[in-house]
């Protein structure tokens, strides 16, 4: 059983006929109680220290244990994230290249049909040309035949001579017209560098 101060004060001793002197029983007493007094109060104000130092410790140890866990979700968290930007990073870079491969392709496409269909529109002007060339080279040929060299001046009569300008001036016109048509088809042709020449119905 623990003894306070105040049972030191308290305590009564009884009386023999040897006993100690009194005087020296009570001062020692008086000594002993104020020294058991300070060590009995610093005693109670450690343990209410160690009390309180418990508390803040049990707190600690809470707020310790939460900062693990939140340190742990965080890392999760993170973790979540940067996986998921990843992902869209990946997804982003393949949308783009199949778009980028389609825009390719239907470049290309437009390119070949650009391609084939000015090298048909050449095609057919140089057919068209060749066979002006040839429908004139036949006509020269015919004015140059012997059917016509055998016809004399003096045969001529001014209705043949009229007959004659008449048939020439049909010619021009054909010559204008088909000269016009060469020159729409290159118009519709912007790549061709036909010449001048190219496109005279003379040749």
């Amino acid at each position: 059983m623990d003894i306070s101060p105040l049972d030191i004060q308290k305590k009564e001793f009884s009386k023999s006929l040897r006993g100690y002197n009194k005087e020296e029983v009570d001062e020692f007493l008086e000594r002993l109680l104020q020294n058991y007094e300070r060590i009995y109060k610093e005693n109670k104000d450690l343990k209410e220290q160690i009390e309180l130092l418990q508390d803040k410790m049990k707190r600690y140890e809470e707020i310790e244990t939460t900062l693990k866990n939140t340190l742990v979700l965080a890392e999760k968290t993170a973790e979540d994230v940067r996986r998921n930007v990843q992902n869209e990073r990946e997804a982003i870079l393949k949308q783009a290249s199949v778009q980028a491969q389609k825009i390719i392709q239907q470049a290309e496409q437009e390119y070949n049909q650009i391609k084939s269909e000015n090298e048909e529109l050449r095609r057919q002007f140089f057919l068209y040309k060749l066979r002006f060339k040839n429908f004139l080279q036949s006509q020269l040929d015919y004015l140059d035949s012997s059917e016509l060299n055998v016809i004399s001046d003096e045969n001529f009569s001014s209705s043949n001579l009229e007959a004659a300008a008449t048939t020439e001036e049909i010619c021009d016109g054909e010559t204008e017209e088909k000269k016009d048509d060469f020159k729409e088809i290159v118009s519709l042709n912007p790549t061709s560098t036909l010449s001048e020449e190219d496109t005279s119905p003379d040749e």
